[in-house]
């Protein structure tokens, strides 16, 4: 907005007019203006309408101004400290102005500055609203809302901000028509109804151009400084919008705040969150990042004992003043690497919501005497509102931690907290209410099934084969000490123990047993060593080859751990990929339609996934979720065999998964189990569906001895056809893709223990290397782009 071109004139009529009303000369506190009244008219050229402000400029014309002016400020020597100034009605440039007004408001020129708060539209708007509020006013009887004053902010040569309010009193301004106007009755006419600001100035423009009226008189302004209000409003205001901006601004906020306060520019000012879970308080990083204090004391490199430190925040019950920092001071002995950096003096304010500590102000100054007691209380005007910023970091805190607990710990899956909500809920208040509350069965009816598995194959027997090398090596080493120990002492035991190790590598070439293993070790653990530590003490020649052993065998498990522990990290890399992928997927997937998830890690990956109406509150099921989700199902399957593909070679033991699905259409019932934690199914024709769950990883195909489930590949087992046909088009769908290969195989399955009739289709995946860096193919971007 602009300024619009307007016509004002400085005029003093209106305050001669008030001194006439006011003048009694009978009466102490009015005689005065009688006085003011035969001594004004002395001064022609301030008697006329309007005045020239030139006039104001001749010496002759001093004593007049000033009689003006003491009326209107009687400034009683306060004239370097008051914050005043006049001028023309609604001109930018002051007539007269006090020291410190000048100081902070006006320019080389003398005219007025435009802050850093604010812009020349703002200014401009404010100025035309008080206008058009004088114009309504004064003419037409209708009274307008005032608008919000302008908050001034100026930055003092010492670096601090400082914050002004300034007033404006139209008493002495007159709106002259300058010729017919239009005839307005009501505000309606010149406010639109789709402005009930009322500041619709354009359309008053229309209808009242300023060219019609002219402003006399003249406009008193006062500023009050409001640095204190302000910095508690502008930290309010970034505690309120925490969540939008970061911790370095909201930091910075907080800094200006605190040295506006306490006028103080060259200082340092910290944060540091002090937040407490199950009475320990939590340190990190990020938590202390902007601190300057606590991060320097609690650093990997620092020699303060992090328990001092603790014990130090604990003792703070109020805000502590050391203006007296010194190594040789026990009281800041704990300080010594702030003192190192030059700092002088400290303030450290705990920040508490209702009682419990949640943070701690700090403010250093690097020279003496900076600080006073009386700061502190001038810094209880932020402490409320820090603790308030601390107090939601803290339960922000508490709401992942939760989170994490319910993803990762308990049965309670998001999806399904609104049903544990309300029946805790309903138990509370029936304990308000004196009663003996019961948790009601907790049941989901008519809820879809999924199920998937991703298992390695041969997972048992690659342990073994590790398990098996690991021992033979350990016997080796073993034959090597008793054998050297026999050739150079005679020691007759010696050839018993090397007739049991030739035992035990017989035994387990032939074939390990879980019963075996647990032998050998206790023989290794209880007659070995104790025996290879007592040749080593005794006999220095035998020191190498007892160390040799020794070294070879996990200190932590007492056996070798070479090819166990290659397995065992190649398989939790496997599992670890997959789960990632997995919860990365589904997260997405939850988007379509909220449902509940449960995943589990054996030597590979499963899962249950189950859908329906029951599960959700405010959304409504439609079968096409569950269509989506079993493609879903599928294609996560596709991607996952590329995954596993594509890391094996780097795997220390090359490994390989098999994908498996179980299709079940028909819906069932499922409950919480409080004693277990976890869901399960209910009915008899339900539970079918868990046997068979554990059942399928090892079926066989009908009249071979070969496993359904193989590598590469991906295997659905059904038992009802309209299951089969519409996979089989999920199937085409991503042959058509070039994801999977062209033949299908349809198959039945051999019976199994309470299992009977179950048929399998089997395709294999097309190997894919071009994924993505988040593990999914080019299928799952373009479905998240759609």
């Amino acid at each position: 907005m602009t300024d619009t071109p307007h016509s004002a004139h400085l005029d003093f009529q209106l305050l001669f007019d008030q001194w006439e009303k006011r003048a009694d000369v009978s009466k102490a506190d009015t005689c005065l203006y009688r006085d003011l009244i035969n001594r004004i008219k002395g001064f022609p050229d301030l008697n006329q309408s309007p005045v020239d402000p030139e006039a104001l400029k001749k010496e002759g014309n001093f004593l007049g101004f000033g009689l003006i002016l003491g009326s209107l400020f009687p400034m009683s020597g306060q004239e370097e400290k008051r914050i005043l100034a006049l001028s023309a009605p609604f001109d930018m440039q002051p007539i007269y102005s006090t020291p410190a007004f000048k100081e902070l408001f006006l320019n080389e020129d003398c005219s007025i500055k435009i802050p850093e708060n604010l812009d020349v539209n703002r200014i401009n708007f404010g100025k035309m609203l008080n206008m058009y509020s004088r114009i309504v006013d004064q003419v037409y009887g209708i009274k307008m809302n005032q608008g919000h004053p302008l908050v001034f902010q100026y930055r003092a040569p010492n670096g601090i901000n400082r914050h002004f309010q300034i007033r404006m009193n139209f008493q002495y301004v007159k709106v002259i028509a300058k010729g017919p106007l239009p005839n307005i009755h009501d505000k309606n006419q010149i406010c639109t109804s789709t402005s009930p600001d009322h500041y619709d100035l354009e359309n008053w423009k229309k209808i009242l151009p300023l060219s019609l009226f002219e402003f006399r008189g003249f406009l008193l302004l006062e500023a009050d400084e409001i640095t204190v209000s302000q910095s508690v409003a502008t930290l309010n205001e970034a505690v309120l919008n925490q969540e939008e901006i970061s911790p370095r601004e909201f930091a910075d906020v907080v800094e200006d705040s605190v040295k506006s306060l306490i006028g103080i520019s060259d200082i340092k000012v910290g944060l540091a969150s002090l937040q407490q879970v199950k009475g320990k308080l939590v340190f990190s990083k990020n938590r202390l990042a902007n601190s300057y204090i606590l991060k320097m004391l609690c650093e990997d490199r620092s020699d303060v004992p992090y328990t001092g430190v603790i014990n130090f925040l604990s003792a703070i019950q109020k805000p502590v003043l050391l203006n007296e920092l010194s190594a040789e001071n026990p009281e800041s002995k704990f300080m010594s690497k702030v003192v190192e950096l030059g700092v002088k003096e400290v303030i450290l304010y705990p920040l508490k919501y209702k009682g419990n500590l949640v943070g701690l102000l700090e403010i250093c100054s690097l020279r003496q005497n900076a600080f006073e007691p009386i700061m502190l209380h001038h810094l209880d005007m932020l402490a409320p509102s820090l603790s308030i910023a601390f107090n939601k970091q803290a339960e922000l805190l508490d709401s992942k931690i939760k989170s994490i607990i319910r993803k990762k710990f308990t049965a309670i899956h998001p999806v399904v907290e609104w049903k544990f909500d309300e029946i805790a809920l309903d138990y509370v208040l029936d304990e308000e209410q004196g009663k003996t509350p019961e948790i009601p069965p907790i049941n989901f009816q008519e809820v879809f099934p999924l199920y998937a598995a991703v298992d390695v194959k041969n997972s048992s027997q690659e342990r073994n084969n590790a398990i098996q090398r690991d021992l033979l090596i350990q016997l080796g080493l073993a034959k090597n000490v008793l054998e050297k120990a026999r050739t150079l002492h005679y020691l007759p035991l010696l050839d018993r123990m090397l007739e049991k190790i030739g035992e035990f590598e017989r035994r387990i070439q032939l074939i390990l047993a879980s019963e075996e293993e647990v032998r050998i070790t206790e023989f290794f653990m209880l007659e070995f060593e104790p025996t290879f530590k007592h040749l080593s003490e005794t006999y220095p020649d035998l020191q190498p080859s007892v160390q040799e052993y020794f070294q070879a065998v996990d200190p932590q498990i007492g056996v070798v751990y070479i090819h166990r522990k290659a397995f065992e990290e190649s398989l939790k890399e496997i599992n670890l990929l997959v789960g990632q992928y997995l919860d990365r997927e589904e997260t997405k997937i939850q988007r379509m339609f909220p449902h509940y998830f449960e995943k589990f890690k054996t030597d590979g990956i499963e899962y249950n996934i189950y859908i329906g109406q029951s599960l959700v509150k405010d959304r409504v099921f439609d079968p096409i979720y569950l269509k989506n989700l079993r493609l879903w199902q599928l294609q996560t399957l596709i991607d996952i065999v590329n995954l596993v593909q594509e890391k094996s070679p780097s795997l220390d033991v090359s490994l390989q998964t098999t994908q498996l699905i179980l299709a079940h259409s028909n819906p069932l019932t499922i409950s919480f189990r409080i004693d277990e934690r976890k869901f399960d199914v209910e009915g008899a024709y339900n539970i079918r569906y868990e046997i068979i769950k554990k059942r399928i990883d090892k079926a066989l195909i009908k009249g071979t001895n070969e496993r359904l489930v193989q590598p590469g590949k991906i295997a659905i087992v059904y038992s009802q056809p309209k299951d089969a046909k519409e996979y089989l088009d999920f199937i085409q769908f991503f042959q058509n893709r070039q994801l999977l290969k062209e033949s299908v195989e349809e198959l039945e399955l051999d019976d199994m223990q309470g299992v009977h009739g179950l048929k399998a289709i089997r395709v294999a995946v097309v190997p894919k290397r071009n994924l993505n860096q988040d593990g999914a193919s080019e299928l799952v971007s373009e479905s998240e782009e759609r």
